[in-house]
């Protein structure tokens, strides 16, 4: 196997279309958060992040999507910027399409933790943008979004980051529902596994 060469063709450039940036050859890669340079448009930062987190083109938004970590590092320091990051994230939890929403609920355990570690209102921005999230998508038509929901409520519970005035007040109450003799089948055993851990 020593012999064998691996063939990598370079697709940079057709990334300009979504708005990043071609780093040229000598880069490794791609920043995530490429959008938000200047040079592209007229628009700050935060307006190249709302261009972008609600284009009509899924591929932008599930790239921001995956760059929120990111994205709120580089706004964290400012309160109006960390505010309106958090709601650009909030209104793209909305998102009409699954796939982005799985991507965002991907990223909720690490920006929670992120908040954890950065924020002196850890408790109170959880709990306002990111809980609510969590408890939606615990009911979404979706299964990968559903699941997706559930194995991120499982780490946030792990690492100790939900509050039980959140898990009693938000989270148990769906759970609860989605047991109920009307539910579909899949809500229930799915309702019951996350409960083992609750």
């Amino acid at each position: 196997m020593a012999g064998l060469s691996l063939y990598f063709e370079d697709g940079h450039d057709d990334l300009d279309d979504f708005g990043f940036d071609d780093y040229g050859s000598e880069c490794d890669g791609i920043r995530i958060t490429a959008f938000l340079d200047a040079g592209q448009d007229n628009l700050t930062p935060l307006g190249r992040l709302e261009k972008y987190a609600f284009s009509e083109n899924v591929f932008n938004r599930q790239i921001v999507a995956r760059g929120l970590l990111d994205v709120l590092r580089e706004f964290s320091e400012n309160e109006n910027d960390f505010i309106s990051v958090m709601e650009t994230v909030a209104r793209m939890s909305e998102d009409g399409e699954p796939t982005v929403r799985a991507e965002l609920m991907e990223q909720v355990p690490n920006i929670a933790m992120f908040l954890h570690e950065n924020r002196p209102n850890f408790p109170e921005a959880f709990s306002r943008y990111l809980v609510p999230i969590v408890v939606r998508y615990l009911t979404d038509p979706n299964n990968q979004v559903r699941k997706t929901s559930q194995a991120a409520l499982l780490v946030l519970l792990e690492q100790g980051l939900m509050s039980k005035a959140d898990m009693e007040g938000r989270v148990c109450p769906v759970l609860l529902e989605l047991t109920e003799p009307s539910s579909d089948d899949d809500y229930k055993i799915e309702a019951v596994a996350v409960s083992v851990f609750v």
